[in-house]
């Protein structure tokens, strides 16, 4: 949509309400519902929004230790301005637009830790290379039988899913389910989100969709507005969709597979070789060499909750270890298809990622392992990786991640200081939360027990 078709629009009395809304660090759209009238005054150049979007909790608590925005300063404003480019349409609620946003400074600066911000700094390196990346999330989530008041009234425990039974893969529990995949799709489509399929994932009530490949920005704006639409259009028909990554130890994880291809200055593949295009290229091979040997310098960006790392069990296809391999569902990184089509696929995210900080993470440690010449740690995996003796562990706690990112030079060198002890306080007070809660675990085991 161009502001002139919006004008057109609000003159029409088709659209009344403009949505402008920015990531903040966990991945949540935050932003303000406008009139039409205002945004196109006003609103298009921008609108203040309190800095502590940017410094939250994931339950929105008023962490310490963030320079940008707190008691010591304030909380003081930050600028939410539209990127007018991305202006779409927002179907799933009447008369509705929606445009992403960037955040800056009031003087117009760039917030060096913005998630939006980070992804374009990342993109802007690849293009002075001469290379432009391409990206697919495939996301699974849940649906439960729920709404908000019934899930805080069970205290987030024995909820009902959507189904009870297995059924993966099947086309009828799709047929079941097409009230709500339907609309989902259709208005995502209409929307510019453009969508390859959904299906019934392995566990009950699980679903994956899969998005089509876009230019990195795009992708990733695409992601969080699929999940709005999820969970915004779940909430129309009373039911709750979750992209938690572990929502019960007896079922399945969600995961957030991500594919990354890379075009040269021509159009062409960077990672194809070969007559058929389905070979690695040097490129390509010295790329994943960079994913497998930076994994944990940037895993905080692939695990960034507690509970991301409750879905990461060998024999669960989510990757225990660093291993890599050739159209192998086993491995951290799949190397897959041909031509244009050569990929890399990061197996290692769940649901609950960043994808601006999952994508920016990825090209960093790809772009150091170009530079660094290297090749991919240990031998390309054959069968079951997880029989694989010898590869180096995945962090195993939120703790390690934080840890391992906030000593990582690489991490310093390309994102900065002031973005590296940011997110290194996300991880920590994230640690600190759940270490301090008292969970359903504990109750179960010592309530009635000691």
């Amino acid at each position: 949509m161009q502001a002139a078709e919006l004008e057109k629009a609000v003159a029409d009395g088709e659209i009344d309400t403009v949505i402008v809304a920015t990531p903040d660090m966990q991945g949540r759209l935050v932003g303000k519902r406008m009139t039409a009238r205002h945004f196109l005054g006003a609103g298009k150049d921008g609108n203040g929004t309190c800095s502590v979007v940017l410094t939250w909790g994931h339950d929105h608590s008023l962490d310490p230790g963030y320079p940008l925005s707190g008691w010591a300063n304030g909380y003081p404003d930050m600028v939410v301005r539209p990127d007018m480019r991305t202006l779409t349409a927002y179907p799933w609620f009447e008369r509705t637009a929606f445009v992403m946003a960037d955040a800056v400074y009031p003087n117009g600066g760039e917030i060096s830790i913005a998630p939006r911000t980070v992804l374009a700094q990342q993109l802007k390196r690849l293009a002075d290379l001469g290379l432009t990346p391409s990206f697919a999330s495939e996301l699974e989530f849940f649906l439960f039988n729920e709404t908000p008041q019934t899930v805080f009234d069970k205290g987030f425990v024995n909820l009902a899913k959507k189904h009870a039974t297995l059924h993966p893969e099947t086309l009828m529990r799709t047929s079941e389910d097409e009230h709500y995949f339907g609309p989902l799709r259709n208005n995502l489509e209409e929307a510019g989100v453009e969508i390859e399929m959904f299906k019934a994932e392995y566990s009950p009530g699980q679903v994956e969709i899969n998005l089509q490949y876009a230019d990195a920005l795009k992708a990733a704006d695409n992601h969080l507005l699929l999940k709005a639409a999820a969970k915004e259009i779940a909430l129309q028909q009373n039911m709750i969709a979750s992209f938690m990554a572990k929502v019960d130890h007896a079922l399945g994880g969600s995961s957030c597979h991500i594919h990354m291809s890379l075009r040269d200055s021509d159009g062409k593949s960077a990672f194809a070789s070969g007559p058929d295009g389905a070979e690695t290229s040097e490129l390509m091979t010295h790329f994943l060499g960079g994913l497998t040997h930076y994994i944990r310098d940037i895993f905080l960006f692939f695990a960034p909750t507690t509970n991301s790392f409750r879905r990461m069990r060998p024999g669960t296809f989510a990757p225990a270890t660093v291993t890599w391999g050739e159209d192998n569902r086993t491995v951290a990184f799949r190397m897959v298809g041909k031509g244009a089509a050569r990929r890399i696929e990061n197996r290692i995210p769940g649901a609950d990622i960043n994808p601006y900080l999952a994508y920016s993470a990825m090209i960093a440690a790809g772009l150091r392992g170009v530079e660094e010449k290297l090749m991919p740690a240990g031998d390309v995996a054959v069968g079951n990786a997880y029989e694989v003796e010898g590869a180096p562990e995945l962090p195993q706690t939120l703790e390690e991640a934080t840890e391992a990112f906030e000593s990582s030079a690489l991490v310093k060198d390309v994102f900065g200081e002031e973005f590296q002890a940011h997110y290194t306080n996300f991880g920590r007070q994230s640690v600190l939360a759940a270490r301090a809660a008292v969970t359903d675990y504990e109750r179960r085991m010592l309530l009635m027990d000691i």
